[in-house]
């Protein structure tokens, strides 16, 4: 059956409009790197790692919504929350947000700095956590560590501009204020582009969205019906 223009956008082609979105960043921070600043730079690095974070999750290996969902309670992983929907909703919306705070990064560098700080350290806590449980429940069936898509990146970029800002934030004369800007901007994400979305998808569990694949997660658990 041939599926609508709306599938076809949430399934395969918002992921290589993000992923061309990351090229252009990496292509726009070379031409640019000798005339900005360190926050400018950051931000801009953060916008080239979250479309690297998304392809590790979504495409190689790929499955981050099947132990995302399960860390959910869900009793359909494949389903709900997260589907390819809120997928779409929550990595897009977060890379437009922070090219928008890159654009405004001159003016407000220290909240940039602790939205750069506050995404990585949170992404790897998250996966951190969500590969500890992945391990506990396949350790029986041959799993050996607690990887799971998104933690390469997480581990292996991420946390290395969280630190390099931190290292720098703490040398500046910074305001409670901006730190809570900074704080704000993430909320934003984690509330906005993914609490309200997963709780509509929760209330709704429609199967219109449903992943067709579990990625990385196949030779542990065969996809099923869900």
């Amino acid at each position: 059956m041939k599926k609508d223009k709306l599938y076809q956008w949430c399934d395969q082609i918002w992921l290589h409009v993000l992923y061309g979105i990351g090229i252009l960043m990496s292509c726009l921070l070379v031409f640019r790197w000798n005339d900005i600043t360190i926050p400018s730079k950051l931000m801009y690095l953060l916008s080239i790692m979250v479309p690297l974070h998304v392809f590790e999750e979504n495409t190689l290996p790929g499955g981050f919504f099947f132990m995302n969902n399960l860390g959910q309670k869900s009793d359909k992983p494949m389903v709900y929350p997260q589907n390819m929907l809120t997928n779409m909703i929550t990595n897009l919306g977060a890379e437009i947000l922070f090219i928008v705070v890159l654009i405004f990064t001159d003016y407000i560098p220290n909240t940039a700095v602790v939205t750069v700080i506050v995404f990585g350290y949170a992404e790897c806590i998250h996966h951190t956590m969500d590969g500890i449980r992945m391990y506990r429940r396949y350790a029986g069936k041959g799993k050996r560590t607690i990887y799971g898509p998104g933690t390469i990146t997480s581990y292996v970029g991420l946390i290395q501009l969280s630190t390099y800002g931190l290292a720098w934030l703490i040398k500046q004369n910074i305001a409670a204020s901006e730190v809570f800007a900074g704080i704000g901007i993430i909320l934003l994400v984690a509330i906005g582009l993914i609490l309200i979305p997963f709780m509509i998808s929760k209330r709704v569990q429609s199967k219109r969205f449903a992943f067709n694949s579990n990625g990385y997660f196949e030779k542990y658990e065969p996809m099923q019906n869900r």
